[in-house]
């Protein structure tokens, strides 16, 4: 008996100390707040603003080929475009810090570039039926806007006093628009060829964030993000055929696929606590690479016969450029 009621004093004991625990699970880290040289719980919502500072490549963009040079020419004016990324973060439960968040992201970039090859003698004409006419100059303008909104749910973990880790899921859309032009200069004429390449696209997306801190103010972070999004591509792409019959032609054609993308990024953080109606605000300067895999369904012809087509090769659409951004803790 006396044996039994060691037991079970020990049992209460241990479920009293288990359900402590349990309650203040949701707001230790928070607590524990100046335990460790960064917080990692917000007060109510907080807003992340970026500026993006891009460069953006795509495959399969290559128009002619200089015949005695016997290479492709694709002269780039390349140029960083500018773009922006508004986050939008709120906790899961405003009452009971529990240390979830709910974070809407909105991110924009312009896509602009330009090349020429000027007067190189005998050029082909890549998106003119082969062999049929040569041309001596050809130029390409391509114009777009890179659009996605990310809906997402982290939590973060305090791993150590010098390491936060943050993983997250939920889902993306995204739409891409693209609008291709390729002018050839064919006997003293000119021969247009335009296209459009509009990209609709939503799925699931997953993510992690690891916060490596320094001190008090400063961080070093790095993220990667990888999502699979079910979408549709539709293809617009003609010729006017103002110098002969035969090099007119109409491709009209709408593809849907599941394609994967990724997001990686690395910076520094400063960070710096405050008062009144402002908890917290971080100042970060990073390195972003984005990649939408198989984007560009512009068609190439094999032969005389516009019939004959096939998607261009190599045809992702990558981003990479600095990342400037301001993060308010309400």
């Amino acid at each position: 008996m006396k044996r039994f009621l060691i037991v079970l004093l020990l049992s209460l004991t241990i479920f009293g100390f288990s359900i402590e625990k349990k309650e203040c699970r949701p707001a230790c880290d928070c607590l524990k707040k100046f335990a460790y040289s960064k917080s990692i719980c917000h007060k109510k919502h907080h807003t992340e603003l970026s500026y993006l500072h891009m460069n953006f490549f795509e495959d399969g963009l290559e128009y002619a080929q200089v015949v005695s040079e016997d290479e492709k020419v694709f002269r780039n004016e390349q140029k960083f475009n500018p773009g922006v990324r508004l986050t939008i973060g709120f906790p899961l439960s405003i009452l009971s810090p529990i240390e979830r968040y709910l974070d809407l992201t909105w991110t924009y970039i312009k896509m602009k570039r330009a090349s020429t090859t000027g007067d190189r003698g005998t050029i082909y004409a890549l998106f003119l039926p082969p062999f049929f006419l040569a041309s001596t100059k050809a130029s390409a303008t391509l114009s777009g806007n890179f659009n996605t909104v990310d809906l997402t749910i982290s939590k973060p973990y305090h791993v150590s006093k010098f390491y936060i880790s943050k993983p997250s899921i939920g889902i993306r859309a995204a739409i891409i628009d693209q609008k291709y032009r390729i002018t050839y200069h064919i006997a003293q004429l000119q021969s247009n060829i335009r296209a459009k390449n509009d990209y609709y696209g939503i799925g699931i997306k997953a993510g992690y964030l690891a916060d490596f801190i320094i001190n008090s103010n400063y961080s070093f972070y790095a993220k990667a993000n990888f999502a699979l999004l079910y979408g549709r591509v539709d293809l617009s792409q003609k010729t006017p055929g103002d110098i002969n019959s035969l090099l007119q032609y109409t491709i009209k054609e709408k593809t849907r696929t599941v394609q994967p993308n990724t997001e990686i990024a690395f910076g520094v953080s400063f960070d710096r606590n405050l008062t009144n109606h402002i908890d917290k605000l971080s100042i970060k300067v990073g390195y972003e690479f984005l990649q939408f895999w198989d984007q560009l369904q512009l068609k190439r012809l094999m032969s005389q016969d516009p019939t004959a087509v096939k998607t261009v090769s190599r045809n992702n659409l990558k981003f990479n450029g600095l990342v400037f951004s301001i993060l308010i803790d309400f």
